[in-house]
This record gives structure tokens, C-alpha cells and sequence, in this order.
């Protein structure tokens, strides 16, 4: 397109955003009025006595004739165009060059991006001789921070990190005091720092120094598959299944499926194929898998190099995970003897580490319990204060009244999940949601989904089938089988259900897992598994009420409806908060990058704990240890400690978090330790996001007065750059009277003045 406007307007659209109009030739304005008049006249009077021409196109042709006259006149009065240029060599310009490892990939037609920079600023090229034969040239290489150099042979691409906003604003520190046109920034544009790209705009801006951005690279990585991120819980429960979630980009992918490797301490452990889109658009997939033993485990993600891939260092990931052997408790209350609590009893049967504590109501004031630890352990039905209720993971509540519990009762169920952390499940039955009264409790904002008021008689009872929702296909609770076909033909073999009530007002922010489709109206979803994060801890609701028929009309060898209740109960405690909580700001750094830790420390109430002493134990991968002190945060609404050390070692390190209370005070810490671990190993940031990031330097030379080129239109760059208006610029005039648009006007008029009167028989 630019081409075709400098063909046709003679200059680039440049000269005309930045000159204004003049004429060589000036003539009284009310001799111009008399002249246009008078030939207008004269052109329609010619016109009016052709009898054998209507109204339109008497009109029509004089228009015509009109129009070639004016655009005659206009050429007379010598029309131009008068633009800033600067004076040869007033002025700096600096020239930064990218020298970060991301530049050795070969996408600028069979160069690599530093040759093709190479040759642009080579000195007999006609960019870097047009340049410097009107500035005075400053040559710099960049990845982190300029550094001058001579001759751009000396770039290598051997930069670990691209940091464009500090590269700018050193140079214009190195620049200052000095008559600067311009910088010219020569990259593909792929940041891999967080730095404030905005503020470093801004400055420049203020500063009335343009950047002229040249992109260097495709961006789009054909062929390419990069592994962005990937991020799970970083504890399990050894024998639960733990559902990673990974930022994944195909760019150009002829197939539309990868598949991911998953390795556990470099042992292979699983592969899976996941579908991907190939419009070079990120998104997340997840992939599934069951860590073998307990403890900590360095888990690899992979997506094997696809042939001719052009980078291969963006296609894996690592993290650790704590495979913890514990026994997380929950506590089951239910109002009525049903067959649903039976069963899901027995479903736990053999579950090894959660332990399913009951208490179920048999007659008013009379409760019988299963699981507890002591004979006085809820002998007197539901926990009266939250400390005894907050022992607890999780809260599982069946068929169950509002009025079962007291307010203050109510009140803790709600603390115990936003404060304590805990999870919170409930169940559909003739006493639950609305059925039981919560609307006006503090349930009714728990639950993941709204709550009507309806009476439980007044709905009519409906059969459904259970099947995973769109996103909760991949969800730990809806995996019933290994394989996705197998996963669904699983759920398509279980049998129907009832619902007692049809909630379908999910909460903004909830998850549907499970949906229940009509078994008459096929068409006809409802939630039937929703969940929501609530506070610190999690909220789930689910439905159905009679899961015991998959028990009782399934085979008995399969197991599909025990395999169901583990997975809900187990994800239920999954994520519960602990006493102190312990974390660095990722999970893998490259070797001398310093790796944030944060804690957080709680009391026996779970209310954040200020003014603790909290020391971080560090062991490096070789055994070193050492304490690191941290530092209170002050931020709104989170009491934490933080503090930073440098990753020295390549391999696994572990960090135990202890805390005390303040000295000579009795501590109400309700624990004092917890663990946490990270990696430390060869990281090529470069490889990430390598693609040319257009829109970054688009906005980098929009924002600050300058323009974007590719590098085969470079050369422009030069003409746009001279057209700096300062003290040093002169004014330049620039003759419009030749531009071929002028000549191709004049022809289209005259053509279309005489093929008309060819039609209408006057030529």
C-alpha cells in the first residue's frame, strides 16, 4: 500500500502527515472567484443549448468539464508541499541493535535475524548509508542494557534476556545533551522481562524523542510448538490425580493434536494427546496423571520436537510436587438414614487416606457416629465453636435442614471456608439447598449456585444422565477412566438419576464439572457438580441425590461409582489451607536469578498472625544450609513474610519455613513449620514468545512519534527520520504539480467527459 501511494503522490504518506500546503503562485482570491464563476458559466451555458440532453446530464457533463478545468487551475498556481528536513550531521541518532539469543533463529528469508540486521547496517547497504549521510550514527548492541559498538559484526546473539524498556531508557541517558532525531530500535521485539514498558514510553514521549522501530523475524513461528508454562497444586495426596495446566502455542501445526510427555524424577510416567489450535494462539490444556510415591517429585512436561520445528528450547516445563501420605479428615453430617449415605460409606470403605467422619441425625437430640478419633469426639452432634470445627478439612452436608444448626453454627460453616480454608460440599436431597431453607443463611453465599426460595414439592422429580461439562472434562472429579473415549463411555454407561431440585442459576465465576441431561428431553443440561473458590478455601454443590443406584445397577466388578466418591472427597481437600503456608514466586529459575519466598502464618483461629518471627531454612542442592529472616509484608488485606535468595545451585532446593510467636508472649500459633521446593537449572528465556512481537513495537513508535518498518522497508526509515522538526531543521519545498496522480486526474476527466458525450451523440 505505501508503495502505491508513493507512486502515485510522488512521496510517501510521511512528507504529507508532516508538511503543509503552499502555492507557487498566488492570485487574488476574488479573481480566483471571478475566473471559477465565469468559466462555470460559460461550461453550463455550452451545455444548456444542447436540447437533446435531460436535466442530469446536463448537469453531469458540465460537472465534468468543471472539474478538469479547476484541476487545470490548480496545477497553475503551482501547488507544494513544505516539510521539516534536518540539517546533514546536526543531529544524533542511535541505532540499538538486539544481540539476544532469540536473534540467532533464521526466519527473515533463509537469514537469521542478526544477518539480516548485518546487512542492514552494513556501510554500503542504502539504509546505513542514507543514514549516514545526514546524522551523526551511534551504534549500540543490546540485550539487557546497551553496549556501544562499532562495527555490527560484533553481535552474536549470545544475550540470556531481552529488556527493552531499560535498554531505552539508558540510551536516552547516554543521549542527553546531545540534538537527538531520533533512536532507531532494530529487534524482534520478544521481551522476557516484567519491566514497565508504559512508564519508559512516557518518558521518551515527554522527552520528544521518537523511536523508529524496525521488526525483525516472522510473527508467526510455523512449525513451531512451545511449551509457555505449566502450573499444578504444589502438594498431593499420593494416590489422588493431579490435573497440570498447561499454556501451550502451536503455530502452523499441520496436525491438530501434540502430544505431552510426563516425567516423573526423569522415569517416563505418561503420555497424552492433547488437541491444539493452529492459529499460533496460546491456550491451556491440561493433562492428568497419578504420581507413584510419596514424597517430593520433579515432574518434567515435554512436547517432543515436531521435524524442521525452527525452536526447540520452548518445548518443556518443570515443577515439583509434595506427594503428602496424610489423612485429611471431613466431616459428613446428615439428617436422615438414606440409602445415598450408605453407600457413600461404603465407598470409602477402602480409602486409605481420607477419613470420612459421620454424623448422622436418627432421632431428634440422637446421633450416630462413624470415624471419630474419641468416644467424646462429636458427642454432642455439630462442633458448638470454630476451633473444634476448624480440625477439620472439609465439610460434607447431606439431607439436612437450615434450622438443623444455629446461627453462630451456620455462621462458622461459612469462616471454615473462607477463613480456616476448608472445603465445603453439598449434597441434594429433600432437606437441602432449597429444600432445607438455606436462602437467608449464610449457606445461600457459599453455595456455587443461587438459591431460589422454592419449595422442594413444588418441583416435579425429573431422570437425568450425568456427563461431564465442556470444562470439566479434564477435571480429577469426572475421571473415571484413563483416555478420554474411555472416559466417556464410562459415563455414558451410568445409570440415571433424580434430581430433587434444578438449580440453574450458577454463580458468576463457578465452574459447571458435571452437567445432567434429560433422559426424555435430550436437549434439556442442568448443573449438576458446580464448584467456586470462596475466600481461602472452596465450595462445591452436587445435586443428585441418589447416586447409590450406580452402586446398585452397575456390575459389581465395576467400580465406576466408587472410583466417582474418592475423586469428589479427595478433590474436596485437595487445595485446604494449612496452618503456615509456604511458597516461592515460581517454581524454576534459571542460575543466578533470585527467587522470592513468601509465608504466610496463621493462629488457632486461621486470622493471619502479624509480629511473628518467621525464619526460612534454605538446603541447596549440594546440602548447604542456611536461615534467611523474613521481612513482614505491609500489603492490604495479607499479613505475610518475605524474603529473597539467590539460586547459586542447579538442582532441587528445599525450604522449611518456621514460625514463633513474639518473644515472652505465649504463642497461639496453631503450627510452626512448613515445607516448600523449587528448581534451579539452564533456562533459555529467549526461546519463549521468540515470535516478532509487531504489536509491542507498532505501540513503542506510535506512542513516542516514531514508525514501524520490517526490514525490507527499512530504507524508508531514512526519509521519515530526516523529517524531524527542531531548531536545526530547515524547510524544504517539495513540488505537487508533477505527481502522476495529477496526469491520471486529467485523463480519467477528459475520458469520462467524452465517453459521455459519445452516448448522448455529441462527439
Amino acid at each position: 500500500m505505501e508503495q502505491v501511494v508513493s507512486f502515485l503522490f510522488k512521496y510517501r504518506g510521511s512528507v504529507f502527515s508532516k508538511g503543509h500546503l503552499v502555492f507557487g503562485v498566488r492570485p487574488p482570491i476574488p479573481l480566483i472567484i471571478a475566473v471559477i464563476a465565469a468559466i462555470g458559466g460559460f461550461i453550463y451555458f455550452l451545455y444548456y443549448k444542447e436540447r437533446g440532453l435531460n436535466t442530469l446530464s446536463r448537469w453531469l457533463l458540465a460537472a465534468i468539464r468543471i472539474g478538469l478545468v479547476a484541476v487545470i487551475l490548480m496545477l497553475l498556481v503551482q501547488p507544494a508541499i513544505v516539510v521539516p528536513s534536518v540539517v546533514p550531521h546536526s543531529m544524533f541518532v542511535a541505532v540499538l541493535m538486539d544481540d539476544s539469543a532469540s536473534m540467532k533463529i533464521s526466519d527473515e528469508g533463509g537469514r537469521s535475524r542478526l544477518d539480516a540486521i548485518k546487512q542492514l547496517m552494513a556501510p554500503e547497504s542504502r539504509f546505513y548509508s542514507g543514514l549516514a549521510d545526514k546524522f551523526k550514527i551511534k551504534t549500540y548492541r543490546f540485550s539487557n542494557a546497551p553496549d556501544p559498538v562499532t562495527n555490527p559484526e560484533e553481535l552474536t546473539g549470545a544475550g540470556q534476556q531481552t529488556d527493552l524498556a531499560q535498554t531505552l531508557d539508558q540510551t536516552a541517558r547516554n543521549m542527553a545533551g546531545t540534538n537527538v532525531a531520533g533512536i532507531v530500535l532494530m529487534t524482534d521485539g520478544a521481551q522476557t522481562t516484567n519491566a514497565d514498558m508504559a512508564t519508559t514510553i512516557g518518558n521518551l514521549r515527554s522527552r520528544g524523542i521518537p523511536v523508529f522501530t524496525v521488526g525483525v523475524g516472522s510473527p508467526n513461528m510455523n512449525g513451531d510448538v512451545e511449551l509457555a508454562s505449566v502450573s499444578a497444586p504444589r502438594r498431593s495426596l499420593i494416590g489422588s490425580t493431579v490435573s497440570a495446566e498447561l499454556s501451550l502455542r502451536a503455530s502452523g501445526v499441520k496436525d491438530q493434536v501434540v502430544k505431552i510427555e510426563v516425567a516423573e524424577d526423569g522415569h517416563p510416567l505418561k503420555s497424552q494427546s492433547v488437541p491444539v489450535s493452529t492459529n499460533d494462539a496460546t491456550q491451556v490444556v491440561r493433562v492428568t496423571f497419578t504420581p507413584t510415591s510419596p514424597g517430593v517429585h520433579r515432574y518434567s512436561f515435554t512436547a517432543p520436537p515436531l521435524p524442521g520445528e525452527p525452536v526447540t528450547d520452548n518445548n518443556s516445563q518443570e515443577l515439583t510436587i509434595d506427594v503428602e501420605n496424610a489423612h485429611p479428615r471431613i466431616l459428613y453430617i446428615e439428617g436422615e438414614p438414606r440409602w445415598e449415605y450408605g453407600k457413600i460409606r461404603g465407598a470409602m470403605a477402602e480409602e486409605k487416606n481420607v477419613i470420612l467422619v459421620s454424623l448422622l441425625r436418627s432421632a431428634d437430640g440422637k446421633f450416630y457416629r462413624q470415624g471419630v478419633e474419641t468416644g467424646d469426639e462429636l458427642s454432642t452432634g455439630f462442633p458448638k465453636t470454630e476451633q473444634e470445627l476448624f480440625k477439620f478439612d472439609a465439610i460434607m452436608l447431606g439431607s439436612v435442614e437450615a434450622t438443623f444448626f444455629t446461627f453462630d453454627q451456620l455462621r462458622a460453616i461459612e469462616q471454615f471456608v473462607s477463613r480456616r480454608g476448608g472445603g465445603l460440599l453439598a449434597l441434594g436431597g429433600s432437606k437441602s439447598f432449597d429444600g432445607g431453607a438455606y436462602l437467608n443463611t449464610p449457606m445461600a453465599d457459599l453455595s456455587p449456585v443461587y438459591l431460589t426460595g422454592q419449595k422442594v414439592e413444588d418441583w416435579e422429580p425429573e431422570t437425568f444422565k450425568a456427563e461431564p461439562s465442556s470444562r470439566g472434562a479434564d477435571s480429577p472429579v469426572a475421571r473415571l477412566q484413563e483416555g478420554g473415549e474411555a472416559n466417556a463411555k464410562a459415563w455414558s454407561a451410568m445409570p440415571a438419576i433424580t434430581l430433587p431440585e434444578v438449580l440453574t442459576g450458577v454463580k458468576p465465576g463457578a465452574t459447571v464439572i458435571l452437567e445432567a441431561r434429560g433422559v426424555k428431553d435430550k436437549a434439556k443440561t442442568v448443573p449438576l457438580l458446580v464448584e467456586e473458590r470462596y475466600g481461602r478455601g472452596r465450595s462445591l454443590a452436587f445435586l443428585a441425590s441418589d447416586t447409590w443406584r450406580w452402586r446398585m445397577m452397575l456390575e459389581s466388578k465395576d467400580l465406576s461409582f466408587e472410583t466417582f466418591w474418592r475423586n469428589l472427597l479427595r478433590y474436596t481437600v485437595q487445595t485446604v489451607r494449612r496452618p503456615i503456608e509456604a511458597s516461592t514466586s515460581r517454581q524454576y529459575y534459571a542460575p543466578g536469578e533470585e527467587v522470592q519466598i513468601r509465608a504466610e502464618v496463621a493462629d488457632n483461629s486461621y486470622t493471619n498472625v502479624a509480629d511473628a518471627q518467621v525464619l526460612a531454612h534454605i538446603t541447596s542442592p549440594s546440602g548447604h544450609a542456611y536461615d534467611v529472616p523474613l521481612k513482614q509484608l505491609a500489603q492490604q488485606d495479607f499479613d505475610g513474610y518475605s524474603g529473597a535468595i539467590p539460586a547459586a545451585e542447579e538442582g532441587m532446593y528445599k525450604i522449611e519455613v518456621t514460625a514463633q510467636g513474639k518473644k515472652g508472649e505465649k504463642s497461639n500459633l496453631a503450627a510452626t513449620a512448613a515445607t516448600t521446593n523449587f528448581l534451579v537449572g539452564p533456562v533459555d528465556r529467549e526461546a519463549f514468545g521468540a515470535a516478532q512481537n509487531r504489536d509491542l513495537l507498532k505501540r513503542i513508535s506510535a506512542e513516542t512519534g516514531g514508525s514501524y518498518y520490517s526490514v525490507d522497508t527499512a530504507a524508508n526509515l531514512v526519509d521519515d527520520i530526516s523529517l524531524t522538526e527542531n531548531a536545526d531543521s530547515v524547510r524544504q519545498t517539495m513540488d505537487l504539480w508533477d505527481m502522476p496522480f495529477n496526469f491520471l486526474l486529467l485523463v480519467a476527466l477528459a475520458s469520462a467527459e467524452w465517453f459521455l458525450r459519445k452516448r448522448k451523440g455529441l462527439a
